[in-house]
């Protein structure tokens, strides 16, 4: 078992399985990477806990027979997300964790159901067992960072009715993204679509590689490149290296403060994935926690 608790001697896999250091294979090969998390002090505010509930409510009750905002979904899958990470201090993933993750999975689809509605109509949709009423819109709701948001969520359950009107619209539906995620979005729309994802998984592959000096922590092209390729070991080598980059890069000045500091959900939606594609991940870190990855049945 190899424990990396500091960096190590660069990448041990680059995209699409190059370059593999050898060193990195033979220590795959003998017993788990793990990566280890500096301690995350953040405790969960039990106020903005309840604010959050409130929002929830707000958002999914009607005060009178028009139908709800749609902009109210965003707010809940926003704060879903924010709440699933400052609850991911702890080793495993407790029931109230499984729950909010199955509310942000349920309500990112809706959002991306409600635009692939005709405009100028209404759309019924289902969280939590509740029917509600939207009006179909296509507007910044449904744009490229919920897209990627929601398609993480929807990895992480696994519900394929969440995935759905995500792989029917995708990151641009709503309109162009122009972000430097844009790459690594369309390339993920591609795979899961199955529409030409090598092509589209080196074009993020390449976006990574110009952004490395940008001061900003990038989404897992290189772990995303391996499931195009459906090499499993070096999907393996590169779920460490996406790890350690990720905590290399919140352990800087007052990054460690952030949310986002426990848990990547695009890494996390990845390895989730590769579960349920019958892979084994040999790569043990509080980031990635067990008892979640453990119940992932594969397809």
């Amino acid at each position: 078992m190899l424990v990396t608790g500091v960096e190590t001697r660069g990448p041990r896999v680059s995209g699409f399985g190059r370059d593999r250091r050898p060193d990195a294979v033979a220590a795959l090969a003998a017993g788990p990477l793990v990566v280890q998390r500096p301690a995350c002090e953040g405790a969960l505010n039990p106020r903005v806990e309840a604010l959050y509930e409130e929002h929830v409510w707000q958002a999914f009750t009607a005060t009178d027979a028009e139908p709800l905002a749609v902009g109210g979904l965003e707010g809940v899958l926003s704060d879903q997300d924010r709440l699933f990470k400052w609850r991911a201090v702890g080793p495993g993933v407790t029931d109230a964790q499984l729950a909010g993750l199955r509310l942000a999975s349920q309500t990112g689809a809706a959002l991306f159901r409600i635009a692939l509605a005709e405009p100028g109509t209404e759309v019924e949709v289902s969280i939590e067992g509740r029917r509600l009423r939207y009006p179909a819109k296509r507007g910044r709701e449904a744009g490229a960072s919920n897209w990627q948001t929601a398609t993480a969520f929807a990895l992480v359950t696994g519900a394929r009715e969440d995935l759905a009107p995500l792989v029917l619209t995708g990151p641009t539906f709503a309109g162009p993204d122009g972000s430097a995620f844009t790459a690594y979005r369309e390339a993920l729309h591609a795979y899961l679509k199955g529409t030409n994802p090598e092509a589209a998984a080196e074009r993020a592959l390449q976006q990574d590689e110009r952004a490395k000096d940008w001061g900003f922590a990038m989404p897992p092209a290189v772990l995303l490149s391996q499931l195009v390729e459906g090499d499993e070991e070096s999907f393996n080598l590169a779920l460490a290296d996406a790890l350690e980059a990720h905590r290399a890069y919140y352990q800087v000045a007052d990054r460690a403060d952030d949310p986002d500091a426990s848990v990547n959900l695009d890494i996390l939606a990845l390895a989730c994935h590769a579960r349920r594609r019958g892979w084994a991940v040999r790569v043990e870190s509080p980031y990635l926690p067990h008892n979640l990855l453990q119940a992932v049945e594969p397809l």
